[in-house]
């Protein structure tokens, strides 16, 4: 499959943006699947520290590996936390100047792509997905002011959570990996997130859901280990005990048939009760690159969608699970409108129509849930429409999400040009799904 100018390797992106590291993987228009960027040639180091730091006295900036070297040598000073500053919006205090965070995790950003150069060259990159944690609204006006500020030479940029760069990365492994419930382990010293992703075979498209929980029983402070013997082998027994109570926890009442063990905080050789049960019937993978990876995944889905991505559809927590349509006259026979489809973050989802309306004064809306609920239909009264002849009464449709549960409906009267001018009254309704 090929992305733009056949001459041409085209490439998608994923980018992993962290609190404490970032990743990138990109995905060629050649190739079935990604390869992550490493900062070493020839090696597998695919983090990228997700720090800033200023020169003292000159206005020179460093990023990532080379941030932290001038930091430990004193040269300069260090600006880290640069995903929660951004969140904030408050300006940072560098020396004796402030800074905007935006602009600042900007700059990470766009140093960071710059190490892919010897890879890839960003004028032949499609699209880009970023992917983070949580994604929120207030995540994805960060970001959009981000890359906003990029000067990317593609305008196909896209947001994520890690839950679906998960699920977007299961899309591309073998069928046996994904029969049962599917588990990733991400533990980066400080908390432990087990995301624990299943398939509904019995509808039509395939509905994958994703269940997220953490744990802080794992906690390193400064995710370092104790360096003489005794401590680090205590600390190791301990952290074994909690993983494998938390597994066993997880597993039980349940069949598992993949777990991926992520993050740097598994790099330690600490798993071994825990690991000897997990590996009973169950394949067990251990890396850090997953999230990077499944979002470019998700950037070629988005921009080039494959046969295997149409089959199913992630319903995660901040997606919509239910489609929303309504039946209109086309050309005198009855057809289904598409007005939102089951899958979209709620946050993201919008619809704009305009429509004319019969003379009963009431709108339908179906609402069709994916996870089991049976279809309704939803009835929205237009009170107080003035009476015109059939087919002179233009209605505006405006629906947005106030929540993952609530659709916000906004009906206009736009009248019918200068025969009958707009009355001005607005209809709102708040439905549940």
């Amino acid at each position: 499959m090929l992305f733009g100018n056949s001459d041409t390797r085209r490439f998608v992106l994923g980018y992993d943006l962290g609190e404490k590291v970032s990743q990138i993987s990109y995905l060629a228009s050649d190739a079935d699947m990604p390869e992550t960027l490493s900062v070493l040639a020839g090696s597998e180091l695919y983090n990228i520290p997700t720090v800033l730091c200023k020169r003292k006295d000159v206005n020179q900036w460093f990023f990532g590996k080379e941030a932290l070297r001038n930091i430990e040598e004193g040269n300069g000073i260090a600006v880290t936390q640069l995903i929660t500053r951004a969140r904030e919006g408050k300006n940072i205090n560098v020396g004796d100047s402030e800074y905007d965070p935006i602009a600042l995790l900007s700059l990470f950003v766009k140093r960071s792509l710059s190490l892919l150069s010897m890879e890839v060259s960003l004028d032949n990159v499609d699209a880009i997905m970023f992917t983070v944690r949580n994604l929120d609204k207030r995540m994805v006006q960060v970001l959009g002011a981000v890359t906003g500020a990029l000067e990317l030479k593609t305008d196909k940029v896209f947001y994520q959570s890690h839950e679906e760069s998960f699920y977007n990365y299961m899309l591309y492994q073998p069928q046996e990996l994904t029969h049962h419930t599917m588990l990733a382990c991400d533990y980066s010293f400080e908390d432990l997130t087990i995301h624990e992703m299943t398939l509904n075979s019995n509808t039509r498209p395939v509905v994958a859901t994703i269940g997220s929980a953490s744990y802080d029983n794992l906690s390193i402070p400064g995710g370092v280990f104790p360096r003489d013997a005794a401590s680090y082998h205590r600390t190791c027994e301990r952290l074994d005990d909690e993983f494998l109570a938390i597994m066993q926890r997880v597993c039980e009442e349940k069949i598992v048939s993949t777990i991926f063990l992520l993050g740097d905080g598994f790099k330690e050789k600490w798993p071994k009760r825990s690991l000897e049960y997990l590996c009973r019937t169950r394949r067990v993978f251990q890396g850090n690159n997953l999230f990077s990876k499944g979002a470019s995944i998700a950037a070629r889905e988005r921009t080039s969608p494959t046969e295997n991505g149409a089959r199913f559809v992630f319903l995660g927590e901040d997606k919509l699970k239910s489609n929303l349509g309504m039946k209109l006259l086309k050309c005198g026979t009855p057809v289904y409108y598409a007005l939102l489809d089951a899958g979209v973050n709620w946050y993201e989802a919008e619809v704009t129509l305009d429509i004319i309306m019969d003379k009963s004064g009431i709108l339908n809306i179906e609402v069709t849930p994916l996870t089991g609920g049976r279809p309704r239909v939803v009835q929205l009264y237009l009170d107080g429409l003035e009476e015109r002849p059939n087919g002179t009464t233009r209605l505006h449709i405006f629906m947005n999400m106030n929540s993952v549960k609530e659709v916000y409906v906004r009906v206009t009267d736009l009248g019918f040009g200068e025969l009958f001018p707009a009355s001005g009254r607005v209809w709102e309704q708040t439905i549940e799904v």
